[in-house]
């Protein structure tokens, strides 16, 4: 639980410069720079704490495809972030559709079970986008 508080704060920071990048022009430079970012900040870090290389080409295959969807995900985040109604409608939209869609996809995919609590937070997620794109 400590990591994912510690996520959720780094999130929420990066989405703020995510907004203040989506001021140039083309979203396409803008996630450029910040994937090239990423990519040497996941060097550094990779060279100071780990060091370690897996032999496992199945999951290697699968964070592969998760790191080109994220680099899909900036792209067109950016894109919202600079034509949309702003950061604080944007961002929420984007996180909590990804978060029902994550969790659609965890039962049909995965075969998750979709519990009561699931199920009543799909709902009130929905009601929140709702809520969001109603006001502006």
């Amino acid at each position: 639980m400590f990591y994912s508080l510690i996520a959720i704060g780094i999130v929420g920071i990066s989405d703020i410069f995510r907004k203040l990048a989506s001021n140039l022009k083309d979203p396409f430079f803008t996630n450029l720079v910040f994937q090239l970012s990423a990519t040497t900040f996941t060097i550094i870090t990779y060279f100071i704490f780990s060091r370690k290389v897996e032999n496992n080409p199945k999951d290697i295959v699968f964070a592969i495809l998760g790191g080109i969807t994220i680099a899909a995900f900036s792209l067109f985040s950016f894109k919202a972030l600079s034509t949309g109604p702003g950061a604080s409608v944007v961002i929420p939209v984007l996180r909590i559709g990804g978060i029902a869609l994550l969790v659609v996809l965890g039962i049909v995919v995965l075969k998750e079970k979709l519990s009561l609590q699931t199920f009543i937070g799909l709902i009130f997620s929905s009601i929140g986008i709702y809520l969001l794109f109603s006001n502006k």
